[in-house]
């Protein structure tokens, strides 16, 4: 509202002035019309800055990248010798593996662990753990509503939804990556191909 109130009067002070006096409020901007004019300002501003953060949760995430990050935090838990589970957090390799085959950007993954670990630390469960503040967790499917007592079952039926193990990411995720980069190469041979058609065209032409 302030700087849209700035621009109105930088643009009142550069108006052409008239020669003939005229009443000092024929030269003002209604102050209607500048409230109906912040007002609309205030509007645009705040259904671009909405549209902003929606799609800021939205890009490059999928019901596959969830179940991924679940399992990778399910396999951070630490077991004591009384066999309860506490807390613990996912290294800079693991994060980067996770970033590397769902394309999610590191500063994703570490928002959704710590919005993770401070639902845990403040309630003592999430949408798919729950009971962890009395370290015996209760873990839940959030494809099929599923309860499993320990990370390693949890686990195992995650990876019957995604179709493959944990452990097989890294390799995948290579997999992946030298996929990308002969696309590229084939779309850049394909682009000088065809000026070197033309040019053996151009040569061929000549000699005859």
């Amino acid at each position: 509202q302030k700087h849209a109130l700035c621009d109105i009067a930088d643009m009142v002070k550069v108006l052409p002035k008239a020669t003939t006096p005229k009443p000092a409020t024929s030269s003002r901007v209604p102050p209607m019309k500048l409230e109906m004019d912040v007002r609309r300002f205030e509007d645009v501003s705040s259904e671009v800055s909405t549209l902003h953060k929606r799609k800021g949760r939205q890009s490059n995430w999928n019901p596959q990248h969830l179940l991924i990050l679940q399992a990778q935090f399910a396999s951070s838990l630490f077991q004591t010798s009384e066999g309860k589970y506490l807390l613990s957090d996912l290294g800079p390799q693991e994060r980067m593996q996770i970033s590397k085959f769902t394309g999610l950007s590191m500063t994703t993954i570490s928002h959704w662990l710590a919005n993770v670990k401070y639902q845990l630390r403040k309630t003592g469960g999430t949408k798919f753990l729950k009971n962890m503040d009395k370290g015996h967790p209760i873990f839940y499917c959030s494809d099929c509503a599923s309860q499993f007592r320990t990370p390693s079952t949890y686990i195992s039926h995650l990876e019957s939804h995604l179709g493959f193990q944990m452990k097989d990411m890294t390799r995948m995720a290579a997999d992946q990556q030298n996929r990308v980069e002969q696309e590229i190469s084939r779309v850049s041979s394909a682009q000088r191909s065809p000026e070197t058609i033309a040019g053996e065209e151009d040569t061929d032409s000549k000699f005859k």
